[in-house]
Formats: C-alpha cells, sequence, structure tokens
C-alpha cells in the first residue's frame, strides 16, 4: 500500500513539474525609463533598491548612456557604462557594432566589476 502510494505521489510529480518553471522574467529587464526613474532627484553613488517583475533590485545611481530605441539591448554592454565616463554630453554610442542614438543621465547600475 506505501509503495503504490510512494509511486502515485512520485509520478505525478513529474507530471507536474513542467509547470513549475524558475522565473525567468529577468533574462532582459533593461527598461531605461524605470532605471533613470529610480535614480530621480538623487546623486551618484546613492544606493537604490527597487521592487521589479517581483524582484527586489539593488545597486547604485551612476551617470551611464540610454539609447533611445532599447529594444536589441541587454543592458549588460560595457559602452552603457563607459561612454559617458569622459564626457556627459555624448549623443551617441557604438553598441554591437550599431551606431545608436541617446543621452548620458544617472541612472540605476547594477553591481558589476570596474
Amino acid at each position: 500500500m506505501n509503495k503504490k502510494l510512494l509511486l502515485s505521489v512520485l509520478f505525478c510529480g513529474f507530471c507536474l513539474s513542467p509547470l513549475v518553471q524558475a522565473n525567468d522574467k529577468v533574462e532582459k529587464i533593461y527598461d531605461a525609463q524605470l532605471y533613470q526613474k529610480v535614480c530621480k532627484g538623487k546623486s551618484q553613488g546613492t544606493e537604490v533598491s527597487f521592487a521589479h517583475r517581483g524582484i527586489i533590485w539593488n545597486g547604485t545611481c551612476e551617470p551611464q548612456f540610454f539609447p533611445k530605441q532599447s529594444q536589441n539591448i541587454m543592458g549588460n554592454e560595457p559602452e552603457l557604462f563607459t561612454t559617458c565616463a569622459g564626457t556627459h554630453s555624448a549623443m551617441s554610442a557604438n553598441i554591437n557594432g550599431a551606431e545608436v542614438r541617446g543621452k548620458c543621465a544617472l541612472g540605476f547600475t547594477p553591481p558589476h566589476p570596474k
């Protein structure tokens, strides 16, 4: 009897396992408007945290390049963080081999190696 119950539970577990998936909403979370909104009124280096898609994100407000069209941007491209390092008036950047128009502004930056 216990053996049948155990086998039934295992079988149900295998049947329902495709329904249980990890949170895959974080594969592409880059949202330029949200990143700028989080740091509005704050200064460079200020620590910030916000909830987005059921996850709490921690980081700091740093100057970075925000493209006007961000559908092909993952958010981890080094050009986003290095374009505005020298000058805060950059109006375009070369990201993934393409010229992208945008602006430099203060925005949420997740912790990453420098």
